[in-house]
């Protein structure tokens, strides 16, 4: 599935989900490219998200009750990539990927604490999101913004 097929599939799940949180539409479908692409950078493809459902690498906490499996994934620690393994949520279908990722935003007071709710900007909640901790890739905000131009998904905020 090409960027642009993925855009146009997902979509309407994007929209259903972020209806009246504040979330930019654009953000949440640029960070479901970058978290569900394979290592060749093609969306949906990553094992996590074609076999879990899960587009946006969504770990598996504590206070996670549902389905869960252990991967490997890259971590930047220190300055420094590591590749080490770590529960993600598994989900029955897509749809609920994308509502969840929105709850999980919701239920984590660090994202409204670092002004995710309160961007102004898609450019200011790819910024926040890194801020609080959603990825920890030091050029995270960076690529969701460059996904968010290169594809004009400004356009799904309106």
């Amino acid at each position: 599935m090409t960027r642009q097929e993925y855009i146009l599939e997902y979509t309407p799940f994007v929209l259903y989900s972020t209806v009246g949180t504040g979330l930019f539409p654009s953000v949440m479908m640029a960070q479901a490219i970058l978290e569900s692409s394979d290592k060749n950078g093609v969306p949906g493809n990553s094992t996590l998200a074609r076999i879990y459902n899960n587009h946006f690498g969504i770990k598996a906490d504590k206070s996670w009750l549902g389905r869960k499996v252990n991967l490997k994934t890259r971590e930047v620690l220190n300055g420094k990539t590591v590749v080490t393994g770590d529960y993600f949520r598994v989900y029955d279908h897509e749809l609920q990927s994308f509502n969840d990722r929105v709850q999980f935003l919701l239920r984590n007071k660090r994202y409204a604490s670092a002004g995710v709710f309160r961007a102004k900007t898609p450019d200011q909640q790819a910024t926040c999101l890194q801020l609080a901790g959603y990825a920890t890739d030091p050029e995270y905000a960076a690529k969701v913004i460059s996904i968010v131009v290169k594809y004009g998904l400004e356009e799904l905020d309106t």
